[in-house]
């Protein structure tokens, strides 16, 4: 069975918060970083009907005294299983070179569908990706810096400050994670 685009599983994610119509997720994609997903109705509604196609979501129609109907979307059984077999896939080094916005979105859903716990491991993954990705960074600017024009440089300088951020990012989110999980147990 092929899986779900990002698009889909942004989709998916937002369902399992609560039913929501086609309208509601496009003003939630326009007015949030999701709109880096899409906010069009040119994909948003044809993505919404291949997920129902493929059994992921269902629809309803909703009526409304005195208001247009609407048609609500809210994620199966099978939906479900597959958004978290998505979230939990192991973070490959290729997941951070290539689909960081993807990784946000699969961790941005965790507490909801996976709890603090997997969660947890999650953030431990990627950063501990992330560990490893920086420093050969450095080393291959080290390497090549000298053949470099100044404003190769200076891009490869944004790229691996942008991963030093993420790495950073990682390690506080880590440190919240367990301070939480800490307090958890005094209760």
């Amino acid at each position: 069975m092929e899986t779900a685009s990002i698009l889909g599983y942004a989709l998916l994610g937002l369902l399992q918060q609560k039913p929501q119509s086609g309208y509601d997720l496009r003003k939630i994609f326009a007015a949030t970083p999701m709109s880096a997903f899409s906010d069009s109705p040119g994909a948003i509604y044809p993505a919404l009907r291949r997920l129902e196609e493929r059994g992921l979501v269902r629809s309803q129609v909703q009526e409304r005294a005195g208001l247009r109907r609407r048609r609500l979307y809210r994620p199966t059984a099978a939906g479900v299983a597959e958004f978290k077999a998505w979230q939990t896939q192991e973070t490959t080094r290729e997941d951070i070179v290539r689909r960081s916005e993807e990784l946000m979105l699969r961790f941005a859903f965790m507490d909801d569908t996976l709890g603090p716990e997997q969660t947890l491991e999650f953030l431990k993954g990627f950063a501990g990706q992330l560990e490893g990705y920086v420093p050969s960074l450095r080393e291959w600017r080290g390497a090549h810096e000298g053949e470099m024009k100044l404003s190769g440089r200076l891009a490869l300088e944004s790229g691996i400050q942008g991963y030093e951020t993420l790495l950073r990012w990682a390690r506080k989110a880590i440190a919240m994670y367990e301070g939480e999980k800490k307090e958890g147990r005094k209760s």
